[in-house]
């Protein structure tokens, strides 16, 4: 089709679109008029209704041909297995589609309570039915001594099944208070010590592969709870607490997604090719697949991927900071911001989004925080370029993922595990 059709064929839609709908915006601007007995109202709002697939809350409609493109695995083969190792590659096949829901289909963020709720949005949100508005104002703050929490959330801590181990914090999510009490401390706490952990490989490299592939099929759940929960209850501390836990889950998705296509399955995947031949053809093909839906996005490099998350993750931290109660959390928010700026070399941006960083210790980078109150006060826009300047908030982002790595490390060996082992 030639542009001159295109441009032709839209006019045309758009006269017709307008014939139609005069009629009903003429009707509904008269009745307004004889109600409020005032002159009418010229203006008409415009309600768009969000893109969202009715089988995985939170995501963009997910294509339906999209799985006819990844083959079942019939029951016998379900099921990889290398020494100890066993894993269930029946669930990578039935989600093969929205295994890295960051890329594809994306992130319908309109629905997680990302803007103020006084802004004027062009969205229409069915509302909370009456059921969940009384339970929801008739929740009680959660009430846990710091010790209770902390057996909770090693409780909730899983090298491998992530969503079923969360299956206590829901069920506390559920019965208490979004907005006070201990339930956002929940949530932190989670973040901060269950949500991304450190994968190397070991000595069979399939065992990461089918892993990280294992976690990634978990993400779709965790996006519809977020999803579900920030739209019910938006603007308190519980809903920004899952807005960092939704970004956590960005970073863990990019993490599995670079370990897939890092893989020449050949060499890689030796063991599941001899063992298992059908979950060996699953893995060429969500391979192809996701290669495929990266080149459709013109993601065809390491940098155009780290881009693409980079964005999903700043509108999720840039809607903390406009929707967090009373600045609740926000200079975490404003900390990762900046880092993200300062590693695309943005530094003056990342520098205006450090100054006026108020350290508060509870925030779970406040020691990064703390170092930046040392360094950013009395630099200038200039000063971001220095050489000197670069070296020494470089150091700050270097000590602050060495504090993670040796936190992840002391963890993993609590539960009886190394980075090599899953």
């Amino acid at each position: 089709m030639t542009a001159r059709l295109v441009t032709a064929f839209g006019c045309s839609l758009l006269v017709h679109l307008g014939i139609l709908l005069l009629p009903i915006w003429l009707a509904s601007a008269a009745g307004d008029a004889v109600v409020a007995g005032s002159q009418p109202d010229r203006s008409m709002p415009v309600f768009v209704v969000p893109r969202e697939d009715p089988a995985f809350p939170g995501l963009n409609p997910v294509d339906a041909a999209a799985a006819s493109r990844i083959q079942p695995l019939d029951a016998g083969s379900a099921t990889v297995a290398i020494g100890n190792f066993t894993f269930d590659a029946g669930k990578l096949a039935e989600r093969a589609p929205v295994l890295f829901p960051f890329v594809s289909p994306g992130l319908s963020l309109d629905h997680f309570a990302l803007a103020p709720a006084g802004e004027s949005r062009l969205l229409y949100e069915r509302p909370v039915s009456a059921a969940v508005a009384r339970a929801r104002a008739a929740a009680r703050p959660l009430e846990m001594s710091d010790a209770a929490v902390q057996t909770l959330i090693d409780r909730a801590w899983s090298r491998r099944e992530r969503w079923v181990a969360f299956e206590p914090v829901r069920r506390l999510a559920a019965q208490y208070s979004a907005a006070s009490g201990g339930l956002p401390t929940v949530f932190q706490r989670y973040t901060d010590l269950n949500a991304l952990q450190p994968y190397q490989d070991m000595a069979i490299p399939d065992a990461r592969f089918w892993t990280q592939l294992g976690l990634s099929a978990d993400h779709v759940n965790f996006i519809g709870f977020i999803r579900r929960y920030s739209s019910e209850n938006p603007g308190t501390r519980g809903a920004i607490e899952l807005l960092f836990l939704l970004d956590r889950i960005a970073e863990a998705s990019q993490d599995a997604l670079v370990t897939l296509l890092a893989y020449n399955p050949e060499q890689d995947l030796r063991w599941t090719r001899q063992t298992n031949r059908q979950a060996y053809r699953l893995a060429l093909q969500l391979l192809h697949y996701y290669r495929s839906e990266l080149s459709r996005r013109g993601l065809n490099s390491g940098p155009a991927i780290t881009l693409h998350y980079e964005r999903v993750r700043l509108a999720i931290l840039h809607g903390v900071v406009r929707t967090t109660p009373d600045g609740y959390r926000a200079n975490d928010a404003r900390f990762l911001i900046g880092a993200i700026y300062w590693g695309q070399g943005r530094r003056v941006e990342a520098l205006r989004t450090w100054r006026g960083l108020s350290c508060a210790a509870t925030d779970s980078y406040v020691a990064a925080c703390t170092q930046l109150a040392r360094v950013v006060p009395g630099a200038t826009d200039a000063a971001a370029e220095s050489a000197d300047f670069a070296r020494q908030i470089n150091r700050v982002l270097k000590n602050e993922h060495a504090r993670w790595w040796d936190f992840s490390y002391d963890r993993l060996k609590r539960f009886g595990y190394r980075v090599d082992s899953y």
